[in-house]
């Protein structure tokens, strides 16, 4: 199977060697001819522009895709997709809360949309700050499965960042 891979892997290379004009072909394979700017023995230095911290900013989250519609041979449904609404706060960017500032951020997020919905919610300081050091960027979810009534209670009242 690997030797498959690298001989696709090579395909590919070659495919776009040969897709690529004449033009950039040669300036690609042509040696440098240009002197290195920093001394020998030194690395470059990347000097930050507003390119290089726009990348710095970008997060690439994979979505999983909607599952289909699960049945039997019969065609009797097995398991469906349905909507459901979940509660989730979203952390500040950049992620440069301390442990304190984390939970007590958390806490009154939680605690505010906990009153709009009607219910007490619990979740432990150990799993929020696990969430935060871990996945920050993702929501954390902080209520599942709303109920119509708490979703039409929360829709317009919510606070920002919850």
């Amino acid at each position: 199977m690997r030797s498959i891979l690298g001989n696709l892997g090579n395909l590919w290379i070659a495919f776009s060697i040969l897709a690529t004009p004449p033009a950039l072909l040669a300036q690609a394979l042509a040696p440098s001819a240009a002197p290195s700017a920093s001394p020998p023995g030194e690395e470059e230095t990347i000097v930050p522009t507003f390119e290089t911290q726009k990348l710095a900013r970008t997060y690439i989250l994979d979505v999983p895709a909607p599952r289909g519609q699960i049945t039997d041979r019969n065609g009797a449904p097995l398991a469906q997709n349905r909507l459901s609404y979940n509660l989730a706060i979203n952390f500040p960017t950049p992620l440069d809360f301390s442990d304190a500032q984390a939970l007590s951020f958390a806490r009154e997020k939680i605690d505010s949309a906990g009153k709009l919905i009607g219910r007490k919610l619990r979740i432990s300081d150990e799993a929020i700050l696990r969430h935060y050091r871990n996945r920050g960027i993702m929501p954390l979810e902080i209520a599942q499965n709303l109920s119509q009534s708490e979703y039409e209670q929360v829709k317009d009242n919510l606070p920002a960042g919850t």
